[in-house]
């Protein structure tokens, strides 16, 4: 990949949804800006892991299994995106959210789409192996 790339943004926590078929998150957020992933994920509050994709539905030693949809809605409710960025070597996404969270998305494959998220007029989409295609929402 050529260079990091860094969005700043200002954008409300909207909703997340879960297609259980598909195995795809969505993160939605105001001024039209979505995360989307099919691969592993984790959301880190002060820099420490507190939720992972893969134990939706665990139990984990809990009372019930964990309800990441939820959770998920939970934490965020309220807060704001305020940095997308995209590593230059890996690919990897995070999601920077107001109150010292984050949301990082790992690209997944080496050879199938692991993320995409929108972005003002574009669409960016993390390719196998760590390359970002970019694509105009017209």
């Amino acid at each position: 990949m050529a260079k990091e790339l860094i969005f700043k943004a200002n954008s409300v926590f909207d909703s997340i949804t879960y297609d259980e078929d598909a195995n795809h998150w969505y993160f939605t957020f105001s001024d039209e800006i979505y995360a989307s992933s099919s691969g592993f994920w984790r959301l880190l509050e002060a820099n420490k892991i507190v939720l992972v994709s893969l134990d939706n539905k665990h139990q984990l030693g809990l009372s019930k299994p964990l309800d990441l949809v939820g959770e998920i809605a939970k934490r965020l409710r309220r807060k704001k995106l305020i940095e997308i960025n995209v590593d230059e070597d890996t690919g990897d996404l995070t999601l920077i959210i107001s109150d010292d969270m984050k949301i990082q998305i790992y690209i997944a494959s080496s050879g199938y789409e692991t993320y995409e998220f929108s972005y003002q007029d574009k669409r960016y989409i993390g390719l196998g192996s760590g390359e970002i295609a970019i694509v105009n929402n017209q």
